[in-house]
């Protein structure tokens, strides 16, 4: 994985301001203030493993509008590469190429998820989010076309547990980065 982001030590991050702890949840989840308020507040973590089971534990308590803040906090797949970050970029696969057939697919694919989007976000209330995993947006399609039909508690619950799972994936890819942490 090319990103520039990297993750402190945990011994370090215990020890930061909230503007530099923020920085590293926002790798992590995307920012999210409220999120890292409440782990901010839970310092000392052992591990980033303990912090990351920490923040599924306070996403779980969180009210409902708590939790329509978190989710959406998160990019939406198919959003312009310029409101994406470093890790976003990566895991839902900018195009790098200028191939026009690539282009044109990648181009297809995203007039189905600005549909797609809208559509779940009017019926759901937040951002579809799932752990993309490195698929394609064009085999993601069927993702969501099955899940827009599922409750929206089901839904909501599924979203912020696939932000979890992305949050240990890009700590995850972080640490083989830099095995030193």
């Amino acid at each position: 994985m090319s990103t520039q982001a990297s993750l402190l030590p945990i011994a370090r991050l215990n020890q930061v301001d909230i503007n530099e702890f923020n920085n590293v949840i926002s790798i992590l989840f995307e920012p999210t203030p409220l999120l890292t308020s409440r782990l901010y507040e839970a310092r000392p973590y052992s591990s980033y493993e303990q912090l990351l089971d920490t923040a599924k534990k306070f996403i779980d308590e969180m009210s409902y509008k708590e939790k329509l803040e978190v989710i959406n906090s998160h990019p939406r797949i198919g959003e312009s590469a310029a409101k994406l970050s470093a890790m976003s970029k990566v895991e839902q696969g900018a195009p790098k190429d200028s191939d026009p057939s690539e282009l044109a697919k990648e181009e297809a694919a995203l007039a189905q998820w600005k549909v797609w989007n809208e559509k779940y976000e009017k019926k759901h209330g937040f951002k579809f989010i799932v752990f993309v995993n490195g698929r394609s947006k064009s085999t993601l399609l069927p993702v969501v076309e099955e899940r827009y039909n599922r409750r929206t508690e089901d839904e909501l619950a599924t979203g912020l547990n696939d932000m979890v799972l992305i949050a240990k994936d890009r700590a995850r890819k972080l640490f083989q980065k830099e095995p030193r942490l």
